[in-house]
């Protein structure tokens, strides 16, 4: 554990970069990080069993310069106290969010107005979206993944006009996606692989123009693909389970579209042995 007054008095005008390991419950962010105008990069990772609680979390408002900032195996600081305008990476992983993200009174997109990367990983309290995220207009990389408490997503998730990567692996308790995403005429790339209890695809799946990729391995609900499906025209690659290919083969246009059937990665055929 560190505490106040724990740390030295140090100086690093010219750090780019700062990694704090530790194993604590408790841990008073190093109070030098105010005076580090140059930093671009924060990554903070709690090696211990238990989720951290960070103290000083006050540090962050002078960090104008800040680019990237990792969080692991912590509870996120309220973000209301936190304003980083330049921030373009944020990536929050085996932390409790929910209590943070879900307040009222945060506007994601005044909090980090010019993000344009999001990750949230095994963050298995997260159990919905902030609508606010939706007014984030520089979001190009949307990572939800292994979050399995995550039930839906915004309504108005489509407003992401920029978005041009979109993550929802391994989110099992997810049952829909909101039609609106037919509206990111900017996306490139879907993966919705191991969203096990996702039923459908929007109808209007075809508005999506930029759409190149799809990954929907195990996606076992599953069975039926979109009539509009036949007018993406960027489509190039789909990566589906056995089932659902030969659909996909009816939709996409042989010439330009490759239909790649996964590999079965679990075999229980030792359990007969």
């Amino acid at each position: 554990e560190m505490k106040e007054v724990d740390w030295c008095n140090l100086e690093f005008p010219k750090a780019e970069v700062l990694i704090i390991n530790f194993t604590s419950t408790e841990y008073f962010l190093p109070p030098f990080i105010n005076r580090m105008p140059n930093l671009r990069a924060l990554i903070i990772i709690n090696y211990s069993a238990t989720y951290a609680c960070l103290h000083n979390v006050s540090v962050f408002k002078n960090l104008s310069n800040l680019r990237s900032l990792w969080l692991e195996k912590v509870s996120t600081p309220e973000l209301s106290s936190i304003v980083l305008e330049n921030l373009g990476k944020l990536f929050i992983v085996l932390c409790k969010v929910n209590d943070s993200l879900v307040e009222k009174e945060v506007d994601l997109a005044q909090v980090f107005p010019n993000l344009f990367e999001l990750t949230l990983d095994h963050c298995d309290d997260l159990t919905q979206l902030p609508s606010s995220i939706c007014g984030m207009k520089s979001l190009q990389n949307l990572s939800l993944t292994n979050c399995h408490n995550l039930t839906e997503l915004p309504v108005e998730l489509g407003k992401l006009r920029s978005l041009e990567i979109l993550r929802l692996y391994a989110c099992p308790y997810l049952k829909t996606l909101p039609n609106s995403i037919c509206d990111m005429m900017r996306l490139k790339y879907i993966d919705i692989s191991q969203c096990v209890n996702l039923t459908c695809f929007p109808e209007k799946i075809g508005r999506l123009v930029s759409l190149e990729k799809i990954d929907m391995r195990e996606c076992s609900m599953i069975r039926n693909v979109p009539k509009s499906a036949v007018s993406l025209q960027s489509l190039r690659l789909v990566i589906c389970d056995e089932e659902v290919s030969g659909i996909w083969k009816e939709v996409a246009k042989p010439d330009n579209v490759h239909i790649q059937v996964s590999e079965q990665y679990f075999d229980l055929d030792w359990l007969k042995e």
